[in-house]
This record gives C-alpha cells, sequence and structure tokens, in this order.
C-alpha cells in the first residue's frame, strides 16, 4: 500500500457532495432511556442520554475526537465509519469499540481504515459512493490482489 494521503476535510466534502451526502448520524446501540454509557435506566430524566455526569463525560471522552487516543479519527472520514456502522464491509466484523460495561460505543476500536474503491491513483476521489470502511486485515488483502 502507498503512503496515503488525507481525506479532504468534512467541509469540503459536504461543498463538492452535500451535506445529506456526506454527513451521517452517529448510531445509538442502546434503548432510548437507558445510559448510552452504563446502561442502567434513566429514571426521572426527561430526554436525558446519561444516569450521571460521570457516565456522561466517560462517554464523551471515549467518543469525542478531542480524546482520541486509539486511532479514531473525526470529520469525514469518521463519518464514513458512522455510515458504514463501524463494519468492515468485506469481512462484515464489527469494529465499534465495546467499554467495560459491554456497551458499543458509536467510535472505531482503532482497527478500521477507509478504502478508496477506486483508487486515487488511477482517478478515484473522495466522493461517499466511492469510499468503504473496511479492517486492517481485509485492507491489506485488498490492496495485495491490486
Amino acid at each position: 500500500m502507498r503512503n496515503r494521503r488525507p481525506l479532504i476535510s468534512l467541509t469540503e466534502a459536504q461543498k463538492l457532495w452535500g451535506t445529506e451526502c456526506t454527513t451521517f448520524i452517529r448510531p445509538q446501540y442502546v434503548m432510548d432511556g437507558v445510559c448510552l454509557w452504563c446502561g442502567k435506566q434513566v429514571i426521572g430524566k426527561r430526554k436525558k442520554l446519561f444516569c450521571s455526569n460521570e457516565c456522561s463525560l466517560n462517554f464523551n471522552r471515549s467518543t469525542s475526537s478531542v480524546y482520541y487516543s486509539s486511532g479514531s479519527r473525526g470529520g469525514y472520514a469518521n463519518h464514513i465509519l458512522r455510515r458504514d456502522n463501524y463494519t468492515c464491509q468485506r469481512c462484515k466484523d464489527f469494529h465499534g469499540f465495546i467499554n467495560e460495561h459491554g456497551i458499543k460505543l458509536p467510535t472505531t476500536d482503532g482497527k478500521l481504515e477507509i478504502h478508496h474503491i477506486l483508487p486515487v491513483q488511477f482517478g478515484g476521489d473522495d466522493s461517499p459512493t466511492n469510499l468503504i470502511t473496511v479492517c486492517k486485515k481485509c485492507h491489506k488483502e485488498i490492496h495485495a490482489k491490486m
């Protein structure tokens, strides 16, 4: 695999292909009324996502690009990962992060990469239709066959 160039920014992608094609909502893996971090029922709190400030802080530290430490990404790349539900589109393995409570979090475990279906060197671009999420193992296999 050649050295990767960074993907364009989310702002640039939105200008080129539109917000509806480049912006994907973060998946939620627990039911409404359940804390997104620990899975406990959120009681007596209207439209709250967490049962405590500690759970909110832990969730935000794990899913915010400001705090990323496990190879997660922000911007446009993260929106592609969201679109593909943090799942390798080749082997179908889920690579979202699972916290100590067994709750899936909407961020990568660090084992996912963005692949250009038509390589940039052959005229491929950063459009959402030319990008897929693949795990590192599958990405190596794809490029070994090129």
